[in-house]
Order: C-alpha cells, then structure tokens, then sequence
C-alpha cells in the first residue's frame, strides 16, 4: 500500500506526494506564466505598445479571462478595443 502513495521520480528515487504536489503547481505556474507572456507579446503586435496600466490590468486577469482575451484580440483595430473589452470585465 505505501508504494502506491510513493511515486519516483526520473532516477528512480522515491518522491513524496508534496514533493509532487509542489512540482505540478510549478508545473501550472509556468504554464500561466507563458500564457501571460505570449498574451501580452500578441497584444502589442495587435495594438502597439500597451501602457503600464495596461499592462498591470492585463496581468491582473484570470487564466480563463486570459484565454477569452487571447480569442477577442484577433478581432482588436487597437487600443480602444482592449480597452473597452477590460472595461466590460472589470
């Protein structure tokens, strides 16, 4: 029964389920973490530079709102439009 809660890592040593708790939390961290980036890569392709406002409201969004703003940006002309679309979330 213990070597069910167990796991191992790549070199076969044992890892405990902390341990593997905190590694899957990095693990969606640095998911979340690249989203963000390449949200905000896109959105200052889209629309120009984005201010430190911007910016800040951007990063202040939720995963799932990060994700409908990746979709609505493909149909942004510019910065009124991420404006008005955080304006309508906010």
């Amino acid at each position: 029964m213990a070597e069910q809660i167990i796991r191992y890592d790549h070199y076969g040593i044992p890892e405990s389920p902390l341990i593997s708790k905190w590694k899957e939390e990095g693990r969606v961290e640095g998911i979340e973490k690249g989203h963000l980036e390449l949200l905000l890569r896109q959105l200052v392709r889209r629309c120009g530079p984005l201010s430190d406002t911007l910016t800040a409201q951007v990063q202040a969004l939720t995963a799932i709102q990060m994700l409908d703003l990746a979709e609505a940006l493909l149909d942004f002309a510019g910065h009124d439009d991420l404006k008005q679309w955080l304006a309508q979330r906010g």
